[in-house]
């Protein structure tokens, strides 16, 4: 076997490992994608949000049930005017309010339409959730990939070392290759401990919303592509829309309650006293005087949030339109660069070290270019791992922005 050709086999074996090495780590007790979604009713975001939708529906409730009567008791003692005559005198009172009857219908309103509010905004903090802890959960599982492709590559870049440095005491390479070789290995390396602390501090982020230890992740299931017969958004549907809605129709039935708050207060009741000189046995009704206040500002005030909500709604709407294609836009652009990155950069950059590894077997070309040729495959395996990486972030946002689930 010729020198050249033995360098080479050394150099192939040190190499033929793939960069991309996960399959070689040891395995470990990885965190699943369904493990972080088992773990969403735990997350305090959202047992906030069913707190809030539980304080509405006591609201609800408080305004179906009736204020209560109101009893009033007093007592004295009395002494006649003329005379020695005295005793103790009593009374009582039993007032019951009506004026509720007119604002009943309206706070009902106005509290159920809170609670469907509460609701859909529970709905839509969950997808928003979601999609929180599906990007730290793709940004970690992408970090580890990407420090995995590093550890390989410094495992092959020390092997390479070695190569060259026998290589050069057996006369049969040149003393300059050592420096170049050996400081392509310190870069690596410092490429490997900045990859290995994005990595931890990715599954530390992960593993502190999900309360638990984080030490390693498996790969994130690849988001389905889009399908162009798809409906288009229906933005009716969306919990932020029908939150926006629901607002509106709460402020709409405030703007009846200011209206109907113009009806005199009215209160019907009976009373009983027991005096020195009689008793007396009788009813009562109080009606409210509105003399200086016809309610018209807290109208017109609640006339105007009424409408100011419903053109909000109009607004979330037509943001909620915008969101989305720009979702569907970024989305295709991360497919298409990803797909690029897969089939044509990828596959070229591979290509190409081989021909460097066949052209230096052949004695006709230096282990330097092998080293930029290495190089260059790393960057595209980087860049690749990059482009899945901001793949699978973007479709993620725009499934959950579409009201499905991710897989």
């Amino acid at each position: 076997m010729s020198a050249h050709r033995r360098w080479a086999c050394a150099l192939v074996l040190a190499y033929g490992a793939p960069a991309l090495a996960q399959e070689a780590t040891p395995a470990l007790a990885a965190l699943r994608w369904a493990d972080v979604t088992a773990a969403l009713e735990r997350d305090p975001r959202l047992a906030a949000s069913r707190s809030r939708i539980r304080s509405a529906e006591g609201a609800l409730t408080a305004a179906r049930t009736p204020p209560n009567p109101e009893v009033e008791a007093t007592a004295g003692r009395a002494e006649a005017r003329d005379g020695a005559l005295r005793r103790n005198e009593w009374g009582l009172a039993l007032t019951i309010p009506l004026d509720w009857l007119a604002r009943r219908g309206p706070e009902v309103d106005a509290a159920r339409a809170t609670v469907d509010e509460a609701a859909e905004e529970a709905r839509e903090l969950r997808a928003e959730v979601t999609a929180e802890l599906w990007r730290l959960y793709v940004g970690a599982a992408y970090a580890q990939a990407e420090a995995e492709t590093l550890e390989a590559t410094e495992r092959q870049a020390d092997a390479l070392a070695r190569l060259v440095r026998r290589r050069v005491e057996a006369g049969e390479g040149r003393p300059v290759e050592i420096p170049r070789v050996e400081l392509e290995l310190e870069r690596v390396r410092n490429q490997v401990d900045a990859a290995r602390a994005a990595r931890d501090g990715a599954l530390a982020q992960l593993g502190a919303w999900l309360a638990v230890p984080v030490q390693r992740v498996e790969p994130p299931p690849p988001p389905p592509p889009l399908d162009p017969g798809s409906p288009m958004l229906d933005a009716s549907r969306h919990p932020r829309v029908r939150a926006a809605l629901a607002r509106a129709e709460a402020a709409r039935a405030e703007a009846s309650l200011a209206r109907r708050s113009r009806v005199p207060a009215l209160s019907v009741g009976g009373f009983y006293t027991s005096e020195l000189d009689r008793e007396a046995v009788g009813g009562r009704v109080g009606v409210e005087l509105p003399l200086w206040d016809w309610k018209s500002g807290r109208v017109r005030r609640a006339e105007a949030a009424a409408a100011a909500e419903a053109s909000r709604a109009d607004a979330e709407g037509r943001a909620l339109a915008a969101a989305h294609a720009d979702a569907v836009a970024t989305c295709g652009k991360a497919r298409a660069i990803a797909d690029r990155q897969t089939t044509r950069i990828l596959p070229r950059a591979e290509e190409s070290a081989r021909t460097l590894e066949r052209t230096f077997e052949l004695g006709e070309t230096g282990i330097l270019d092998v080293i930029d040729a290495r190089r260059v495959l790393l960057e595209a395996r980087r860049e690749y791992l990059s482009s899945a990486r901001e793949r699978d972030v973007d479709c993620g946002a725009l499934i959950l922005l579409s009201g499905r689930e991710l897989p």
